[in-house]
């Protein structure tokens, strides 16, 4: 069975207030089960959340229960960033030390990826 890991970007677009694509939707709703969420994800969702606390408290309060309903749908399919995910964004780092600017979780995600992927 193929299983898919959903980057941060593709949840962040059917937020409260986001661009809410159809398509995207449609997709993701038929393909529901073999879908998987990354705890570097959360991470990332979270921190934007917190962001958006100091300047807006409604979007922030909306944000926060669509999170929330994210991590109950998501509960038994969101990968943990255990020892084998990080050894794995640890020999990423050294290959996107150069060209476009990566962030931490960016990394961590290819760990997962690649770490679901060898199992």
């Amino acid at each position: 069975m193929d299983t898919w890991l959903i980057d941060t970007a593709l949840f962040k677009s059917l937020a409260p207030g986001g661009p809410q694509g159809d398509t995207l939707r449609s997709w993701i709703e038929t393909h529901e089960d073999p879908l998987f969420l990354s705890a570097a994800s959360l991470v990332e969702l979270k921190a934007v959340i917190d962001k958006i606390r100091g300047r807006d408290t409604k979007r922030a309060e909306a944000l926060q229960a669509w999170f929330d309903g994210l991590v109950t749908t998501f509960s038994d399919r969101i990968h943990p960033i255990d020892i084998h995910v990080a050894v794995r964004a640890g020999i990423v780092r050294q290959f996107t030390r150069r060209g476009p600017v990566w962030k931490s979780e960016d990394r961590v995600q290819i760990g997962v990826a690649r770490s679901k992927r060898s199992e």
